[in-house]
């Protein structure tokens, strides 16, 4: 009872100073709990994920350490490692209700590919965000949520309102489910189809801007050897034109091809790309089926991806085809943003000496190294 009083004590305290807290908060995880009709629930948790896996591990290395070891982990070691923490995570972390425990619905979230793009050192973060959708049980009204302790603090905002500190391995404050989800509004069947567009458009387009680097320099290497629009068009046109047919086929199952064999591919066609730029001052008769063959490559890609964000059964298609439209956006925007850094030196005789050869032998470089560390 004592314990409990000094931690609820200290907690009050973390939250009513201001610079408590937000020596605090860079540490706690955050926690949303959605109250839905019919007893329906989201919960998202954003998870610092090498606090994470050093809490796991019970490891004490610096960030740097851990983030080599990391890297040098196969993509088999990764996946099993993440397997094991969203196992855990998932089966110690529950809605208490009644004195009954009644374990949350299973997370999701923690991918490889999400991990990957944390190591990276031009990452803004070291969070990934989990989410977990359920129901209560329909006579429940009081509820409170134990987290596992590997996540060690989270502070948690129900419906997005008050906000309390759940301290590692305790319980929250209970809350009333009744009087939090009469205040949600049902939404109706078009906003959620809506809704659903709009998120798939915009993970589309992150997986370009700022998540996908290896497409970017794809794209780039495409823009740099187009020395009129139409050129860039044709490039495009066939790079796009196959990507959503694989997209598709992928997504579908019809063609499964293993990430191993993809990506080393995906970094062999950018550097391709870039060193014939280097070698050929426009297109050649090739240089179009080639695209079109890469595109393939890369739209299995953009599948993996998807797979991991996963499809809702009902918004299949249309979610299918946002993801689409919001990598074209990211494409676009990319040669947008490329245009606009070379108006003043594309009619220029120096143009391919000093920007084109230099930039893909950049890129073919960068290329190289991907494979090579894709392939070993």
């Amino acid at each position: 009872m004592i314990t409990r009083l000094l931690q609820t004590t200290f907690a009050l305290l973390l939250l009513l100073s201001p610079a408590l807290v937000n020596a605090h908060t860079n540490e706690a995880n955050q926690a949303e709990l959605k109250l839905l009709v019919d007893n329906n629930y989201q919960l998202s948790i954003d998870i610092d994920v090498l606090h994470v896996i050093k809490s796991h591990q019970k490891s004490s290395v610096d960030e740097a350490d851990l983030i080599n070891h990391l890297k040098n982990l196969s993509l088999i070691e990764i996946k099993q490692l993440l397997s094991k923490i969203l196992q855990i995570i998932n089966q110690q972390s529950a809605f208490i209700i009644d004195e009954e425990s009644v374990l949350v619905a299973p997370f999701s979230g923690l991918t490889v590919f999400e991990l990957k793009a944390r190591l990276r050192a031009d990452s803004p973060t070291k969070t990934i965000k989990l989410s977990s959708q359920g129901q209560l049980p329909q006579k429940s009204n009081n509820a409170a949520l134990i987290f596992s302790p590997i996540l060690g603090d989270v502070l948690l905002t129900v419906s997005r309102s008050e906000k309390s500190l759940v301290l590692s391995g305790q319980n929250s404050h209970h809350f009333s489910i009744d009087d939090i989800k009469g205040g949600v509004r049902k939404l109706s069947t078009a906003e959620i189809k809506l809704l659903n567009i709009v998120e798939y458009i915009y993970q589309g387009f992150v997986h370009i801007l700022p998540q996908g680097l290896d497409h970017i320099l794809f794209v780039l290497a495409l823009f740099l050897l187009a020395t009129k629009t139409s050129t860039l068009l044709w490039q495009v046109s066939a790079f796009t034109l196959a990507h959503t047919i694989t997209l598709a086929l992928g997504i579908f199952g019809i063609i499964n091809l293993p990430s191993s064999i993809v990506e080393p591919l995906i970094a062999l066609s950018i550097a391709y790309v870039a060193i014939e730029n280097i070698f050929y001052h426009k297109l050649t008769k090739w240089r179009l089926p080639i695209i079109f063959a890469f595109g393939l490559l890369h739209g299995l890609g953009f599948a993996a991806v998807l797979v991991e964000l996963g499809l809702p059964k009902s918004e299949y298609v249309s979610s299918l085809i946002s993801f689409n439209i919001g990598v074209e956006l990211g494409q676009i925007t990319v040669i947008a943003l490329a245009l606009l850094a070379t108006r003043w030196f594309a009619k220029k005789p120096q143009y391919r000496q000093y920007v084109v050869i230099p930039l893909s032998a950049l890129i073919a470089v960068i290329a190289i190294y991907w494979f090579i560390e894709r392939t070993f």
